[in-house]
């Protein structure tokens, strides 16, 4: 039987903080057909769930494109913007994604934010390795 182990009030202090800076947390994704780096703010809990429920309610291609395309605007604050709207002459905001991106670019980008700790994950695990190591 595995001990038992108590949990500490600092610990959790500590997950609510953490949890805290997930939140906050962005990242700078290249986009190779503009040569630069678009700012991502991480998905929220409720975006991760509108994703998944929609891919998995249409089980369909065209649903988590669509998924996708929704994803890359709501974590993108640049693409909110009115005046990129207006001049792309955009009327509904998420088709802007449509309007910037091309179909690789944007599955691309929406593999990077359903994984979007996933990479720093495996960063850390690599680093605890190699300091095993030596």
């Amino acid at each position: 039987m595995a001990e038992k182990i108590k949990v500490s009030l600092e610990q959790l202090i500590k997950k609510k903080l953490d949890k805290d800076n997930k939140r906050a947390a962005t990242k700078e994704i290249y986009i190779e057909s503009l040569g630069g780096y678009i700012t991502f703010n991480a998905p929220t809990d409720s975006q991760q769930i509108e994703y998944g429920d929609k891919v998995r309610r249409d089980e369909s291609y065209s649903a988590m494109v669509e998924a996708m395309e929704r994803l890359v605007y709501n974590c993108c604050p640049l693409l909110h913007s009115k005046e990129l709207q207006e001049k792309t002459e955009v009327e509904y905001p998420y088709d802007i994604v449509k309007a910037i991106f091309d179909l690789d670019e944007i599955l691309d980008l929406g593999v990077k934010l359903v994984n979007f700790f996933k990479e720093d994950e495996k960063e850390d695990e690599e680093d605890e390795e190699d300091k095993l190591k030596n």
